[in-house]
């Protein structure tokens, strides 16, 4: 879907196709690393994760369109950038998984997601399931939240415990069911639509 509605995307969405883009060669990565090299593939999902986070932090900046969140936004940059650089560079963790980073930067989105979300349940005008920033917003909040709980579970072994492995097992039909919503969310990025938001940035 977001190949069908490339040209339509904009400097609005881009942020968010190019994430898409990349988890797709992430997974390619990794599978190459696992089944060819017979290697771990932490380094590929801790580099990922670290785009990932950078790339949904510029889009949130783009929606808010406001001066004085630059501040907050660099805060935000810096914040995440060091952390994974702690926490995989200076510790030395590149090549194992741990799950501080991506629970850190996730609960991050979650915030701004329903920041996001409040935002517009009181001024945006027409249906909300028909805006794509609603519908992006509420995947995020949906994966994010299930990421935190992943990596939780993740972290105390599938082998230790019956539940986490099923939260470990669930993961993949949750990635799917919101994989659907944003091409939802893609088919509703509409040129009236984007005409419409590009006034609204321009208002402030």
């Amino acid at each position: 879907m977001g190949l069908v509605r490339i040209k339509r995307l904009g400097k609005t969405y881009l942020p968010f196709y190019i994430v898409l883009v990349l988890g797709v060669l992430a997974e390619l990565a990794s599978n190459i690393l696992i089944y060819t090299f017979k290697v771990s593939n932490a380094p590929v999902i801790k580099v990922y994760s670290l785009v990932e986070c950078c790339m949904v932090l510029y889009l949130f900046q783009l929606w808010r369109n406001q001066k004085n969140d630059r501040q907050l936004f660099i805060f935000l940059y810096s914040i995440c950038i060091g952390f994974w650089v702690v926490e995989n560079i200076v510790f030395l963790n590149i090549d194992t998984f741990s799950p501080y980073f991506r629970v850190f930067y996730a609960f991050i989105i979650v915030l701004l997601s329903i920041n996001q979300i409040n935002s517009m349940m009181f001024n945006h005008d027409g249906p909300l399931l028909k805006n794509p920033r609603f519908l992006l917003c509420l995947g995020f909040t949906i994966l994010f939240l299930y990421q935190i709980i992943y990596e939780a579970s993740y972290f105390i072994g599938q082998d230790k415990s019956i539940v986490a492995n099923k939260i470990i097992i669930g993961f993949d039909y949750i990635n799917f069911i919101i994989n659907l919503l944003f091409a939802v969310a893609f088919y509703f990025i509409t040129d009236q639509y984007q005409q419409g938001y590009n006034k609204y940035l321009r208002e402030g």
